[in-house]
Parts: structure tokens; sequence; C-alpha cells
């Protein structure tokens, strides 16, 4: 069988060139991890001066792989074997979620009126230590569960490998083919449960907003298809976790909500009920979150798929000291300044004038120095002042109508100009807010 291509990588190709290849600002966390394995108990020897009060040898430094024990000292994240596989301790802390699409190219959602970016924009995120599996759940450790009749079978025909993999590695693959339903069976049956969204990516993320499980750059040896565990060709991520952004897309916990990241930030509801209706999946079935490569971006998904798999996470327990993040997380502020405008890094998609400006009506962004409120639409002119910053290409709505980005090219650039654009004032665009503080000089959060 040819094997899948991963859709999200081969997606993310184009937007290469967006990112700042010079910077090399992630080149020390761009190597691989080491897996988390346990160690067996070393020969007595004189233990050296930087040990915990168990033994252990501290790391020099509180980097990848770590977190900060009660004493605050760096020690390593500790595993546990469970009957499918191990685990890793991910520790509790503070982090960014979500994502920054490459292009705000809205003119989609005038025709289909879709969510394209649910996982934007980034904001702070926090999560309390837990368990979760170093590989996904493998075919032989499903099997094993069909056979002591806690699990049921794929519910669709999984990928045959065989001609890819050898017979004894194939029970290592990730299962696949199984409803979220059977996926959180599976993982009850083991005393776990699904990860929600917000712990799968700061498993894949860590705390230093990396855009991928292993850091900012696509990497030529991470190629798409299904992969059995402990394969050279997956990924490990910021606390050492496997195959994250490589092998099986994978579910998560959470039920999909298209405006989930949206939601904190807005008082009240904006959307007229034909609006909410616009957004109304036409399934059948419930949808839930899937997990990706790119790991702030989020996918719904519906029923069986032949290239998504999933992991278990637990809660942690009592009797397991807490370990906290090794780190502080970059301040990426959710606004920015230009000129006398901040604009909010949020976009509202799918909304028809009147839903657009009832959203800068209800925002509201809680701050250590202020509450800001008073956000509305921007006027055409004040697009016009801010192009620079100003991400499109569009088309939003302003103030007063809307405005797109238009150049002689076929595809739109950042350096075309604002244009006006004819749109009827129920038509589904996209829009961005604005707030005026005259004499401010620093960026809120920051």
């Amino acid at each position: 069988m040819t094997p899948r291509p991963i859709p999200v990588l081969l997606a993310l190709v184009v937007v290469v060139p967006a990112c700042d290849p010079s910077s090399h600002r992630f080149d020390i966390v761009d190597q691989p991890d080491p897996v988390p394995q346990a160690v067996a108990a070393p020969e007595p020897k004189p233990p050296p001066p930087n040990v915990d009060p168990s033994g252990q040898e501290l790391p020099a430094e509180c980097t990848r792989g770590t977190g900060r024990n009660e004493a605050g000292e760096c020690v390593k994240l500790n595993t546990r074997m469970w009957p499918y596989g191990q685990q890793v301790q991910i520790p509790e802390g503070r982090f960014v979620i979500g994502d920054i699409p490459m292009s705000y190219d809205t003119s989609p959602s005038r025709t289909t009126a879709t969510i394209q970016w649910p996982g934007q924009p980034p904001r702070d995120a926090e999560a309390k230590s837990f368990w979760i599996d170093l590989h996904e759940v493998s075919r032989g450790a499903y099997a094993e569960c069909i056979a002591a009749g806690k699990c049921t079978e794929p519910a669709c025909p999984v990928p045959d490998l065989s001609d890819r993999f050898p017979a004894e590695a194939l029970p290592t693959l990730p299962q696949t083919c199984v409803t979220h339903e059977q996926a959180e069976a599976f993982c009850k049956s083991h005393g776990g449960r699904l990860p929600t969204a917000v712990e799968w990516e700061y498993a894949a993320r860590g705390v230093d907003a990396r855009m991928y499980p292993w850091g900012n750059e696509l990497r030529d040896e991470y190629t798409g298809g299904l992969a059995p565990a402990h394969s050279p060709v997956l990924d490990s991520s910021y606390f050492g976790i496997r195959g994250l952004g490589t092998s099986a897309f994978e579910w998560t916990a959470d039920a999909y909500d298209p405006e989930a990241a949206l939601r904190p930030f807005v008082e009240q509801e904006f959307r007229k009920p034909r609006g909410r209706s616009r957004l109304a999946l036409a399934k059948a079935e419930p949808a839930f979150v899937v997990k990706m490569g790119r790991v702030g971006e989020v996918q719904a998904g519906v029923g069986a798929d032949p290239q998504r798999g999933f992991r278990c996470a637990a809660d942690l327990g009592t009797d397991v000291p807490v370990l906290r993040v090794p780190a502080k997380r970059p301040a990426i502020p959710i606004m920015r300044q230009s000129g006398e405008l901040w604009v909010f890094g949020g976009v509202v998609e799918a909304v028809d004038h009147d839903e657009a400006a009832a959203f800068c009506k209800h925002l509201k962004l809680d701050t250590e120095e202020r509450t800001w409120s008073d956000w509305r639409l921007p006027t055409r002119a004040e697009v016009l002042g801010i192009a620079d910053s100003y991400r499109g290409p569009g088309p939003f709505w302003t103030a007063d109508g809307a405005i797109v980005q238009k150049g002689e090219g076929e595809r739109p650039v950042p350096t075309d100009p604002w244009v006006p654009e004819d749109a009827d004032p129920s038509e589904p665009l996209a829009a961005r807010c604005v707030h005026v503080t005259p004499g401010t000089a620093k960026t809120p959060g920051e």
C-alpha cells in the first residue's frame, strides 16, 4: 500500500519561507531526545555533590526531559511501566498554546462559512502534572484488550503495512481505525483516559512555544506514514514523548468547538442564530478534537480513520510527587501595538458585519496592568495606516465596509496594497479588532 502522506506537513511546505531560518534561536532544542527508560540501580559509589535526597544524580541544568521538584531542583522526569507500555510524568506548568496561521487568507469563509484556524490565537494555558504514554497505543496492545473482552474490533480496515515492515514490527504499529468511543474504552480499561487537547499540546510543545514537537522547522527525516514504536523516524518532544508529530493523528478527550480558543476573550454571544447554524457540523456523529504535527493546530474528527490513532493519559495520584515545569514560557502577547492602535491577536471568522462589530464590542482582555475593553472594528483608513502589521490578505470587515489585499500576482503577498472590497453586510467574512490608547509605549503582558 502506498504510504499515507501527512496532510498537515505537506500543507506546511509552502510556508517555510515565512519562518526566520537565520535566527537559529531554537537550535539547542532541535537535538533528538533519548527515549525515556527505566534505569537500573547503579553500583554503590560515593554520591556526587549534585544528587537529590534519594541519591539520583541531578541534571546539570533544567532543560528538556526535566522538571523541578518541591525543593526547586532539576530532576529527570519520572517514568513508569504500564501494562501496555511506558508512561512519562509531565510536570505541571504554564505554557503557550495555540497557533498563528502563516497567512490569513479568509476568502474560503465567504463561500463555505467554515472556521479555518480553530487553534488561534496563541495564548497562555495551564496544565496539572499528569502521566502520558511514551508511544501511541499499539496494535498488539489493542488486540490484547479485544481478547480480554474490554475492547471491540476496529471500526474500519487497518492499513496493511506488511510490505513495509517485518512481521515482528507490525504489532508495534499504532492502532488506528478506532472511533473516539473505542479509544476512550481502551484507556478506561487500564485506569486511564484520553488526554485533553491542552495536555496533548503541552506534552508535544513544552514551554518554549515551538511549532512542532521537535522545534520550529520542518525536518527531512520526519516523513509521512505510520511507524512502529522505537522507529528512528519518530519525533521526540520537549518532554521526550515520541511520535506526537509523526505517525498517526491522535484523538483527544475534548469535544470539538471551532471557537473554543476565542471564547475566553468575549463576554457574551456575538453570533446571530443564523450565524451559529452556519458553523454546525453536518455530521450525524459528534466531533472531537484531533491533534497532529503542527502542534497548535486543531482539527475535528468524526468516526474512525485509517490514519488516526491515540494514546492514553492518567491523573497523577497522591502517591507521586508533583513536578513543576523547568523553565519559563516566552512572552507572546495577545495584542500588539501599531502607532496609537492596539491590534487583537485573534481573528474571528465567518461573521457578517453586525456579528463582527458585536465580537469587538464584547472583547475583553485582562492583563497584569489593566482590563482592556472598548474594542471596535478599524476603519479602512486605519488599516491603511497600520498596513505593515495588519496581516492579510483577508478580506476583513472594517467599520466602513470590507477591505482586502490585492496585487498584480496570482496570489497575494504581504506587500500588496489594501483596497476596498465590495461585500454585502450579510456575507460571512473575517474580522480583526483594534483598541485606541494614545501615548502607550509598552505591550501589555510583556
